[in-house]
């Protein structure tokens, strides 16, 4: 079986080398995708909820999921990931 990583900012699965983002260094993040992180930061710096907004288009619905319930599923699985966790 590959070995799929889960962006830990937007929750892409990671397959390819291409897929990860970089450190400063220039080696692979090993928690971050090509698109959340860039040379040992984020691409952009957005509230929790501008980035849940800008991610749901990415999201696919579930049978006869509603716009509200996408969201609430999408707020649910990305705030468990490393970038949105509150200690």
């Amino acid at each position: 079986m590959e070995n799929v990583k889960e962006c830990q900012s937007c929750a892409m699965q990671m397959k390819e080398a291409k897929d990860f983002g970089t450190e400063k260094d220039g080696n692979a993040s090993v928690d971050y995708c090509c698109h959340c992180y860039k040379d040992g930061d984020f691409t952009w710096k957005p509230t929790f909820d501008e980035f849940v907004e800008s991610n749901i288009e990415f999201w696919e619905k579930e049978g006869n999921e509603t716009d509200d319930e996408l969201r609430a599923r999408v707020k649910g699985e990305l705030s468990n990931l490393k970038r949105w966790k509150t200690a």
